[in-house]
């Protein structure tokens, strides 16, 4: 990592619930590839802190969804203490409500990107093992709390014609959403 950068991506976990079929885990995984349990700690995360003030930290998921680090609440705390400009990359719904309000309170200043592709009842045909409706009322529940919130909206075959109304769907709850063209319709054809 150069730490000269000024935003960092970084993987807190190689945990997650969903089986994406384009991600870097999930294809490990259908190659029978052994994938460690590895967290980030508390203390390491806060050696890294150290160097990252005035820069940007994402907390994003290529490996795992950054909210099953068990210190990932902690680490969003120091965060908000030391003034690190935060981003979170969210996909898995595996968290309770009131986690989710647990995180959001840790650093009411995070900006979090819900990863929810097409409308939320279809967004499980590519992120499958995610609930789709229920990450969607998270994110509401977040814009309500006064979050940075952003509707992620990765465009692929099955959710192409869904894009107007999900356009409609972000000015009623007056959400940012933003569309990513992908070339993964390769792998979703057959869905």
């Amino acid at each position: 990592m150069d730490l000269k950068q000024r935003n960092w991506n970084i993987d807190i976990t190689t945990r997650c619930t969903l089986a994406c079929s384009e991600c870097t885990r999930t294809k490990a995984l259908n190659r029978n590839q052994p994938l460690p349990k590895v967290d980030i700690t508390l203390d390491q995360f806060k050696k890294l802190a150290e160097f990252a003030q005035y820069r940007q930290i994402h907390f994003c998921g290529t490996w795992g969804d950054p909210t099953f680090n068990p210190d990932f609440i902690e680490m969003l705390k120091v965060c908000k203490e030391k003034n690190i400009r935060t981003r979170i990359s969210n996909a898995a719904s595996h968290q309770s409500e009131s986690w989710y309000e647990k995180a959001f309170s840790a650093n009411p200043d995070a900006e979090w990107i819900f990863g929810i592709d097409g409308l939320p009842e279809q967004s499980h045909i590519y992120r499958k093992n995610q609930d789709g409706t229920k990450l969607f009322d998270i994110m509401l529940s977040a814009k309500l709390l006064g979050i940075d919130t952003v509707w992620q909206y990765i465009i692929f075959n099955y959710n192409r014609n869904n894009v107007e109304e999900a356009i409609k769907l972000a000015k009623i709850y007056k959400l940012r959403i933003f569309f990513v063209n992908t070339n993964r319709n390769r792998t979703m054809n057959h869905v």
